[in-house]
């Protein structure tokens, strides 16, 4: 089966996919989030693994957006820990580093650490932490990356320190597969897409639909629509293993909603892994 991942090689996207899929999986890469939706409707890829949604900085907007657009299932979630590292081309000493090279988020994350420890050497931003290790891999004066382990791996780069990020960052993918018609019950959590109607009490009335089940919403988020100048709903319900009801109370959704996208029912992941 081939999965669709956002590349180049050296990715968290990759590593998350080595670690969580057997050897012989076949990962094609893309370019941006929207070209593995666009892969998927396409049929070069059975499945698709995004980025989703980060614990610094929240749902990634482009993914997002993908579910709505792109008629898609999430299959299941995994969330891993990430990891940073400072690589370079020989092992050098903390004091010999001229330059250090990364990506803005990764710089964000990793910025106490190099103010404690390499003050005041120069820092260049790249467009990805692959990029970064290119880079450096190449260049002439004593330069470090800042990236994932597998990107170290991938480029014969050495790992001078692991760990530097500041805060115990993780990021959650969704496996997507292309949309059934029947839905499928089996899983214990469910996500659903749904904009409210125009009208007084429209998100209080959508909310009794859960409220009144007992039903937990363990995630919801709300953004503008432009069309319409309304909002729209991204929710994540806890449910029982197998529970038959849900086709009634989507049903009762709709009836408070302008639209409902129902995204499937998956299974909460169930430990972090490390990447």
């Amino acid at each position: 089966m081939s999965l669709g991942i956002l590349g180049p090689s050296g990715t968290f996207s990759e590593a998350a996919a080595l670690s969580h899929y057997p050897p012989e999986q076949n990962l094609v890469y893309a370019d941006s989030i929207e070209q593995l939706f666009l892969m998927l409707q396409q049929g070069k890829v059975a499945d698709i693994l995004i980025p989703f949604e980060n614990s610094s900085a929240g749902i990634l907007r482009n993914s997002l957006t993908g579910l709505t657009k792109y008629p898609v299932m999430i299959k299941g979630e995994i969330i891993v820990a990430i990891e940073q590292h400072l690589m370079s081309a020989a092992q050098y000493e903390l004091a010999e580093i001229e330059l250090v090279v990364t990506q803005p988020a990764v710089l964000a994350q990793c910025e106490g650490y190099l103010k404690a420890n390499l003050p005041g050497v120069r820092v260049e931003i790249a467009e990805s932490t692959t990029k970064a290790a290119q880079m450096v891999r190449n260049e002439s004066r004593r330069a470090a990356a800042i990236g994932p382990q597998q990107a170290a791996h991938n480029y014969g780069l050495m790992i001078l320190a692991s760990g530097i990020q500041q805060d115990n960052n993780c990021t959650r993918f969704l496996h997507l597969t292309n949309r059934e018609e029947e839905i499928t019950i089996g899983g214990n959590k469910i996500s659903i897409i749904f904009d409210l109607k125009d009208r007084p009490g429209a998100l209080y009335q959508a909310l009794q639909v859960f409220a009144q089940r007992q039903l937990n919403l363990s995630k919801i988020e709300s953004y503008p629509v432009k069309a319409n100048r309304g909002y729209r709903f991204y929710i994540e319900v806890d449910i029982p293993n197998g529970d038959l009801a849900v086709q009634g109370w989507l049903t009762e959704l709709e009836n408070h909603s302008s639209a409902v996208i129902y995204l499937g029912n998956y299974d909460r992941y169930k430990e972090v892994s490390r990447c």
